[in-house]
């Protein structure tokens, strides 16, 4: 599930301007910034003098910002590609195929162990309110509750094991549209587009806000993985400083685990969505308020459908004064009154 699922939310030149500043052109400033002490600590690939740093001068200011502004004008096109990269959708050449396998195998092992190990701990605690409700609890039994806490945090970065991915990130993501999906019958990739539309500001506001988070929080992962081995390339030349390529992989490492972090509250904010503005849409769509969610599920997978333009799909409306009865069949729709 890729956060471009809300990008048809309203515009209006300060949104965007706030979130090109954000995820495009802070990310972008501090990358040239990193590259510009590169070239002239090496001056161009030669021995390292730091003290070159401090030739300071007002030309390069232009070329540091210029640089930054093309990056990010660049860059930011590509976010939706980035993304599905860090969520695992590698394509189906032959390396990213057995890339993927290794992956998702690996994900698929450490689901099962975490469940093992949960089952295990579960077993020993029993009741764990109880077996940890007395100042008697041996070492044992807190190290089971600790076990046990620990792997059920850990499975709910999981979705159901056939819908597994090879990245932590796009599990995460797919855990919580397979939730949403799962609950009320609406596809999140296609409903949350509309749900956007007629939802409260509060929800919208969330939900941008989480995706702001997640979006920057990518963009630095990728572009601190590009500083890395810019930074072996241009220290070539000195095999201690070389070892600076740490730092940046590093930044890449945290920014990506926090991805992770701000992808729960991203799956969150769109279930919040979810469960608030879906009858708000019902009435846009002049679709009369199911009864049960029994009913609802029924009456989303034919919504569900018709928002992903298939044919055949039939759904009953509720108008003022009448009811009318829409079938979408052969990509036409035809409407008699009742």
């Amino acid at each position: 599930m890729s956060t471009d699922i809300i990008s048809t939310i309203g515009g209006g030149a300060g949104k965007i301007s706030r979130y090109f500043s954000v995820v495009s052109a802070l990310p972008a400033a501090v990358f040239a910034a990193y590259a510009y002490l590169l070239v002239q600590a090496t001056d161009w690939f030669g021995p390292v003098d730091w003290s070159r740093i401090a030739r300071f001068e007002l030309a390069d200011v232009a070329v540091l910002g210029i640089s930054a502004l093309v990056m990010a004008m660049a860059l930011n096109p590509l976010q939706y590609p980035l993304i599905r990269l860090l969520e695992g959708y590698w394509g189906t050449s032959a390396l990213a195929v057995e890339l993927a396998v290794i992956r998702t195998d690996y994900h698929r092992r450490r689901s099962r162990s975490l469940f093992s190990e949960g089952t295990s701990a579960a077993a020993k605690l029993g009741n764990p309110i109880r077996a940890l409700d007395t100042s008697t609890a041996d070492q044992e039994t807190l190290r089971a509750a600790v076990v046990f806490a620990e792997n059920r945090r850990a499975r709910s970065d999981y979705p159901d094991r056939h819908r597994l991915l090879p990245t932590r990130l796009g599990n995460v993501l797919r855990r919580y549209e397979d939730a949403i999906s799962r609950t009320y019958g609406l596809d999140p990739l296609t409903a949350v587009p509309r749900l956007a539309m007629v939802a409260g500001e509060k929800e919208v506001a969330y939900v941008e806000n989480q995706r702001i988070q997640l979006e920057l929080a990518v963009r630095t992962t990728l572009l601190a993985l590009l500083a890395s081995p810019l930074t072996v390339l241009f220290l070539s030349r000195s095999q201690t400083w070389m070892l600076l390529a740490v730092v940046p992989y590093s930044v890449a490492f945290l920014a990506y685990r926090g991805a992770v972090s701000v992808a729960h509250e991203y799956g969150t904010s769109l279930a919040v969505l979810t469960d608030l503005g879906r009858f708000p849409l019902y009435e846009r769509l002049h679709l009369p308020h199911p009864r049960t969610i029994t009913d609802e599920r029924a009456t989303n997978e034919e919504l569900a459908r018709l928002f992903r333009l298939k044919r055949g799909v039939s759904l009953e409306y509720e108008v003022p004064g009448s009811h009318l009865e829409i079938n979408v069949s052969e990509g036409r729709g035809a409407s008699e009154q009742q």
